[in-house]
């Protein structure tokens, strides 16, 4: 008995960012599937819907490492500045790379919301990556690390500054500093927040 052939799911991620480039949101999975040289029964075995599909294309990129797993993995470990900053690092990459193509397919009319995740059930790709951040800071709540009230709204304000980082580099190509200085300068504003320095004990304490 022969084996299944294989899907690779990097070849339909290809393909589903040439078409999704060229044509805007509104392409039909039946054309990608086509370009990518699959049935389109085989794009929903790898994507839920046709968001995931496109987010997870305009995302895909060499060198975009999946930060959200490398930060839950650091629970506990290291210190919270240097994990906040890999974060901001990973996020600010990815944000390079998927502003860009974002803003060209929105610039066609397109709107994502309503079209896309009406009835669905889906959380938005986007806003699963605010989660995990907030998850993060949950976790690291839970054993003491930082002091956090409401780690979404956290996750919010620490991604929409790195947002509004890459969108002036992307519009207007502005940079006041480099990105690792930016990085810099968000995580110290955040540590001021959530933890200060006991000089009796020489550490850092939480603000509560």
């Amino acid at each position: 008995m022969s084996r299944p052939v294989s899907i690779d799911k990097k070849v339909i991620l290809n393909a589903a960012r040439e078409v999704f480039l060229k044509n805007g949101y509104s392409a039909s999975t039946g054309s990608i599937a086509r370009r990518a040289g699959v049935s389109e029964g085989s794009l929903f075995k790898h994507f839920k819907t046709k968001t995931d599909l496109f987010m997870a294309a305009m995302e895909d990129d060499a060198g975009i490492v999946s930060w959200e797993e490398k930060l839950m993995a650091m629970v506990g470990k290291g210190d919270i500045r240097s994990n906040m900053e890999l974060a901001g690092s990973q996020i600010i990459k990815n944000l390079q790379v998927i502003l860009p193509r974002i803003m060209m397919v929105r610039s066609s009319g397109i709107v994502l919301q309503g079209q896309a995740y009406s009835g669905s059930g889906e959380t938005p790709h986007p806003i699963r990556k605010l989660y995990a951040l907030a998850n993060y800071f949950r976790a690291e709540n839970k054993i003491g690390r930082v002091a956090i009230k409401n780690p979404e709204l956290d996750a919010q304000m620490f991604i929409g500054t790195l947002v509004y980082y890459v969108l002036q580099k992307v519009m207007f190509n502005f940079r006041l500093v480099a990105p690792e200085e930016y990085i810099k300068a968000v995580v110290d504003m955040f540590m001021a927040l959530h933890c200060k320095k006991n000089p009796e004990k020489g550490r850092k304490d939480l603000v509560k």
